[in-house]
């Protein structure tokens, strides 16, 4: 379980950042949530969705990593195997908190419990006169990103609902060897309906700018061949 707590100099300054990627440091996820300003850069490695959120009922966009709930076929030896890194892997383990007194500010939490924290090796978070270091504003960077992209991305899922543009759909993956995989919970865009659309909600879509990201997102789904061959060069020393 999580541990956040407000960041501050005083009380963190010692603490340090594991430098890349990898399973022992939570990056071990089959799925992560992402945002619609990301999906020009996601859609050229990864299939992406739409999930319901158990929080608020709606659809949550999510980029496929593996095909079990702990797998990311994205790691390797040396880090993450693609050329964009998630904004959520990279805020990891830090988050923003919407202050009660003022909706208008977040604060800066940073997870305690994180894998990822050490006093030892990685990048320090302050430099000695208490200002940021370059690593913790790239993290800072990030979750800007993500606060705004999530913002856009509620309406972005919500237009496409509205339009019929968000289907369930079902993936089915065979490796072969009796070996097959089935992800559940999965809606992907409606490529025939947006087909179909008239021109004025075409127009709409557009002047809102999110009928690119629907056509990059219903291309990404031809990034399910990509993770099979990741999860084959995986598994071909155990498949004989």
């Amino acid at each position: 379980m999580a541990n956040f707590v407000p960041l501050n100099f005083a009380e963190h300054r010692m603490l340090r950042l594991a430098n890349g990627y990898g399973a022992s440091l939570g990056d071990g996820l089959g799925m992560v949530g992402v945002v619609p300003t990301e999906i020009p850069a996601l859609a050229n490695s990864y299939p992406l969705f739409f999930r319901v959120s158990p929080l608020t009922g709606g659809y949550e966009l999510g980029a496929m990593l593996g095909f079990a709930a702990e797998e990311n076929l994205f790691l390797a030896d040396d880090g993450w195997d693609a050329a964009y890194v998630p904004l959520v892997r990279r805020c990891d383990p830090f988050a923003v908190q919407q202050s009660p007194a003022n909706p208008d500010r977040n604060s800066l939490m940073i997870d305690l419990d994180s894998p990822r924290l050490t006093r030892a090796g990685g990048d320090v978070l302050f430099f000695s006169d208490g200002r940021p270091s370059e690593r913790l504003q790239a993290v800072i960077d990030a979750l800007e990103a993500l606060v705004t992209g999530a913002q856009q991305g509620s309406a972005y899922a919500a237009a496409l609902d509205a339009l019929g543009l968000i289907e369930p759909v079902e993936v089915r993956i065979d490796l072969g060897g009796g070996v097959s995989h089935h992800p559940s919970g999965l809606f992907a865009i409606a490529e025939a309906r947006l087909a179909e659309l008239p021109a004025d909600a075409l127009a709409d879509l557009h002047r809102q700018g999110y009928l690119g990201w629907a056509y990059q997102q219903a291309a990404s789904v031809g990034q399910i061949a990509n993770l099979i061959l990741r999860k084959n060069r995986a598994r071909a020393p155990h498949a004989r």
